[in-house]
């Protein structure tokens, strides 16, 4: 794909200095970026990276002067907005392989479709996907080889499915939602009722509710609620990374980050804008408030109020958490210190005695 840089500075409302009629080629980093490539600067502290980048083009915010990275840096065009991040997202989603691509549209001819499957307009289901009865599929949905959905399931539209997701009966997936590779929506939660040391099964029965413009990772997975009326709700505009277990009945709220495995146990309820870093985790039926973030390799083990800022296992107030780290380190030393202290006693108390027996 090719795109003159006058075309993609009105595209992210910014102010061009310099040449309109570049053609550009794809996106990079300042340092890796070529000729023919647009690059940004997220702030002034880079200045010295718009020297020496290769980009033909540069995206800066207003706290950069157009002429210092601009024609008088090294011949070098800038598009100047107020948020340079934000408008470098909006370029890159223009070169996205996904955008890109053109999707067959219709149902491959190896692919398998059930009774009464109602396809929107403009889908693509591709080979060798298995769609089971009574599935409804929205407009411009993409389906991709080896998908696998249950009866029942009802998708929205501008949907993407990777290759190799399973999506069981009678889920429930919002407009704009991305599966990637491998994930799978509506397992079996884990539950189990345990009788003279036998673990019998709990017939999972309920369902999954996914919201509009979610993302799911690769291999991540969301189990299904336990009974017919409950359901396993992830909300608006939350993004899950790969490798992330979400148990059954797990509530999660709009706009939230979980990053790689990360573990959210049975019944859990995750606020709005939560932040949970990589292999963090959470006990089941207990609550973490909106805009909490939970540090790397935590666990939360009761309830967090909003805007908590947790570290460690268990997860407490990072600060304290700090706090006992630095004990920690300090532990060999104090136990040294303290084995002389011992010594010194011990040393006193025969003193002691024996001037008691001198008397």
């Amino acid at each position: 794909m090719i795109k003159k840089l006058k075309d993609i500075c009105e595209f992210i409302d910014g102010e061009l200095y310099g040449d309109g009629e570049i053609e550009i080629r794809g996106v990079a980093g300042i340092k890796e970026a070529r000729q023919n490539e647009i690059t940004f600067v997220a702030n002034a502290k880079y200045r010295r990276e718009m020297e020496h980048t290769q980009a033909s083009a540069i995206i800066i915010g207003k706290d950069i002067s157009p002429m210092d990275g601009g024609i008088a840096c090294s011949g070098k065009s800038t598009i100047q907005v107020e948020n340079p991040y934000i408008a470098f997202v909006k370029v890159m989603e223009i070169f996205a392989w996904r955008k890109r691509r053109k999707f067959d549209r219709g149902v491959h001819k190896t692919a398998i479709l059930g009774e009464n499957v109602q396809l929107g307009e403009r889908v693509s289901i591709q080979a060798y996907a298995v769609i089971e009865d009574d599935v409804e599929i929205g407009d411009e949905t993409v389906v991709s080889p080896f998908v696998y959905i249950g009866d029942g399931t009802k998708i929205g539209g501008e949907v993407l499915i990777y290759p190799n997701v399973t999506i069981r009966e009678d889920i429930q997936i919002g407009n704009r939602v991305i599966i990637h590779c491998g994930a799978v929506i509506g397992s079996d939660g884990f539950g189990f009722a345990t009788v003279s040391d036998r673990h019998h099964k709990i017939p999972q029965i309920g369902t999954v509710i996914i919201k509009d413009d979610v993302e799911i990772g690769a291999n991540t997975t969301v189990d299904r609620a336990t009974m017919t009326n409950g359901a396993t709700i992830i909300k608006r505009g939350t993004k899950i990374d790969n490798l992330v277990q979400i148990a059954h009945n797990v509530v999660i709220g709009e706009d939230c980050r979980i990053a790689a495995q990360v573990g959210l146990a049975g019944s859990s309820e995750i606020k709005d804008r939560v932040t949970i870093a990589g292999q963090g985790g959470t006990a089941g039926h207990l609550t973490v408030g909106e805009d909490s973030v939970i540090l790397a390799k935590s666990a939360v083990t009761k309830d967090t109020p909003a805007g908590s800022y947790v570290s460690g296992f268990p997860a407490r107030p990072h600060a304290n958490e700090l706090r006992i780290q630095a004990s920690l380190r300090k532990l060999p030393a104090m136990l040294h210190e303290f084995s002389q202290l011992q010594k010194t006693v011990v040393e006193l108390e025969k003193k002691l005695h024996q001037i008691n027996e001198s008397k």
